[in-house]
């Protein structure tokens, strides 16, 4: 009966946890409830998002597919990468990153309407005399309806930025104030990049009626107009009016088309940055394009592209694709290899996959909790082995495909990280399962890649940045990355698969899962033992790697680095245990609660030295988590109460065995004489 009862409440909390995790991966992927009713809008066809979304881009430092950049940039504006619109009669359209980009870039009197921004604290928007009504203090919100505000929110958030820049400590509402402020230059300068063809330039004679032309007629005329203000100038008239008119519209149009997008590859040989129309702009009328005939052509093909638009989507898909091929015939070969490469990395979804495959792994586990001996669990076990061992090759298949996205070792940030920590695990736990057939490492193996999977797609969602970009140069040497990096991740893999097993102990004891099985305790205290060996190997070599590309890079070995200490404290705490094993000091009970609170230490290294804001190791800043806190808190509470059980059975075994000691029948025995 208490071996049942045991499988129940180990069946429950299985279950739980599994839901949890599955619920958090669906709140990331699932379109939000709340929906805009635009009866004019219109959805793109499926033809013209597809082949813009292989239009190739350059933004921080790379070029990428189009779909890369209005992934992210949706992302970072709107925390999400789905719009819920209800068009003319009703008819529900989803709109994703392409369909938003080109809204911004093409139709931006209807993105205006769509709730682009989100709002994490609505305290922000109260503070520029917003009204809020009864709205949630999280939700989103349209351009049309902060626009109004724009001006004393830059105003604002310019104040706070100085502030920080100063050293000032910022509150979360001002913190959030320069993000949101962010977000709508982002915004503004994207909806606003094809002012040049909407409002083109309206040329006057004199201070009469105009006549409207293209900008790229007036970029052919530059040299013209140059003249022209300069023989004013030397004649001592000062600029005339319509020409300081024309002027004006020109710096206008040239502001608005500079920022946020650069779909024009450099006219230059030598030159690897991408242009926008407005640095063609200025670089025309200034002299700097060394070929303006070209950048006249690059800014015609853009009136080009957008004329066809306001023909018709099917006029629209043909200029798409004959810009394409003429930005791809002054890009290369190269950069078309690698947007489509990227963009098959994006259509593969590998680590999306690899979620559902450990997350039909774990309800295959369930299976086996209800009978684990009958031919339901032997199936059951099969199944696990299926899906876990697909998941960890979906995993591997993505970290494979970035890399030759990115044509550089497969760890090099933080996110990157996680996919990579997940698979290392998964395997680890795989060969462990092999070598041992106690079933054990097996049912963990699923349930770790669910929970490293569901961290990677919220992280991705939180940090809302390319992880693809290029590196810092501190990071850019191959040899170092492919050793010391690698070596130390899977490291931090090798850890928090100790720490792993060490919870399975303790919710296998708590919980009476054992059977009393002294055996099955053993061989999982032996797992531990030997995973725990497997980290302090990993985490020395990879240490002693990093102070050599260290004193080769900043020339100190060592520098009490946070990331440094982090790695110090894992090699600290593993020979802990080894030493504390070795000394008799720990036996089944103390090595798997001290490879528990490993995982504490191991995270902390890994990630949460990250959120200090200090340090040359960091893959990249980021905020405080609460979830961090919320994970240090069940583990301390898990380990406290292995911690308190241990001692209640410790005292119950030994009162049992004097009582039986007590109670032993003793032999009569004659006085001797």
């Amino acid at each position: 009966m208490k071996k049942q009862i045991s499988r129940w409440l180990a069946f429950v909390l299985l279950l739980v946890l599994l839901l949890g995790l599955f619920a958090a991966s669906l709140k990331e992927m699932r379109p939000e409830k709340r929906k805009v009713v635009i009866p004019e809008y219109e959805p793109w066809s499926e033809e013209v998002l597809d082949f813009a979304a292989i239009l190739p881009v350059q933004e921080g430092g790379r070029v990428k597919p189009l779909e890369t950049r209005a992934g992210f940039a949706m992302l970072q504006i709107h925390g999400d990468r789905r719009i819920n619109i209800e068009g003319a009669e009703g008819e529900k359209v989803v709109s994703r990153p392409m369909a938003w980009m080109l809204d911004l870039l093409f139709r931006p009197e209807l993105a205006h309407q769509l709730p682009s921004f989100r709002i994490d604290n609505s305290e922000v928007l109260k503070a520029l005399g917003l009204e809020i009504d009864d709205r949630k203090k999280r939700d989103r919100y349209s351009y049309n309806e902060l626009e109004p505000y724009l001006s004393s929110m830059m105003q604002k958030a310019g104040d706070y930025q100085a502030l920080k820049e100063r050293g000032s400590d910022l509150s979360p509402l001002e913190s959030q104030t320069i993000s949101l402020a962010s977000a709508m230059n982002i915004y503004f300068y994207l909806s606003h990049y094809f002012d040049f063809v909407r409002e083109g330039v309206v040329l006057r004679v004199s201070e009469g009626e105009g006549k409207q032309v293209a900008m790229s007629t007036v970029m052919a005329s530059s040299r013209d107009l140059v003249d022209a203000i300069r023989r004013s100038s030397q004649q001592g008239g000062g600029i005339p009016p319509h020409v300081a008119e024309l002027l004006t519209q020109i710096e206008k149009s040239a502001q608005t088309s500079k920022f946020s997008f650069h779909p024009l590859p450099p006219i230059d040989s030598e030159s690897v940055k991408w242009n926008s129309v407005g640095e063609l702009i200025e670089g025309t009328l200034t002299g700097q394009v060394k070929n303006p005939v070209v950048a006249v052509k690059d800014v015609q093909q853009l009136e080009k592209l957008y004329d066809a638009f306001a023909q018709g989507q099917d006029e629209f898909l043909v200029s798409l694709k004959e810009f394409r091929s003429y930005v791809l015939a002054r890009a290369g070969e190269d950069a078309e290899k690698k947007v489509a490469m990227e963009h098959s990395f994006i259509r593969m979804q590998w680590y999306k996959r690899g979620l559902f495959c450990f997350a039909i792994g774990g309800l295959f586990l369930l299976g086996t909790l209800f009978a684990p001996n009958h031919s339901v669990g032997k199936y059951s076990r099969f199944a696990i082995w299926i899906f876990t061992s697909l998941g960890l090759f979906l995993i591997l298949g993505g970290i494979v495909h970035r890399y030759l996205v990115v044509e550089r070792p497969p760890v090099t940030n933080l996110y990157e990280t996680i996919p990579f920590i997940t698979a290392g695990m998964v395997l680890l736990f795989i060969l462990v399962e092999r070598m041992t057939r106690a079933r054990i490492a097996l049912a963990i193996a699923p349930v770790v890649g669910l929970g490293g999977m569901v961290l990677a797609m919220v992280f991705e969602v939180a940090a809302a940045s390319d992880s693809l970009d290029p590196l810092v140069a501190v990071l850019r040497s191959n040899f170092w990355l492919t050793t010391h990096v690698l070596i130390i991740t899977y490291g931090y893999a090798a850890g928090l698969a100790g720490a792993a097993l060490g919870f399975v102990y303790i919710f296998m004891r708590v919980l009476g899962l054992d059977a009393q099985d002294k055996k099955i305790r053993r061989q999982l205290t032996r797992m531990t033992y030997g995973v725990t060996c497997f980290t302090l190997l990993l985490s020395l070599i990879g240490t002693v790697l990093g102070g050599i590309w260290a004193n080769d890079s900043w020339g100190r070995f060592w520098g009490w680095d946070p990331k440094e200490n982090g790695a110090l404290m894992i090699v600290l705490w593993s020979l802990f245990i080894l030493h504390g094993r070795a000394a008799g000091l720990l036996r089944e009970w103390g090595i798997n609660i001290a490879a528990a609170f490993g995982g504490i230490v191991v995270t902390f290294s890994w990630f949460h030295v990250n959120m200090l804001g200090t340090g040359l190791h960091s893959y990249g800043f980021t905020d405080g988590k609460s979830v961090i806190w919320v994970f240090y808190g069940a583990a301390l509470f898990v380990i406290l109460v292995g911690m308190a059980y241990s001692q209640w059975a410790g005292s119950s075994s030994t009162k049992k065995k004097e009582e039986e000691l007590t109670n032993l029948p003793t032999a009569d025995v004659e006085p001797s004489e």
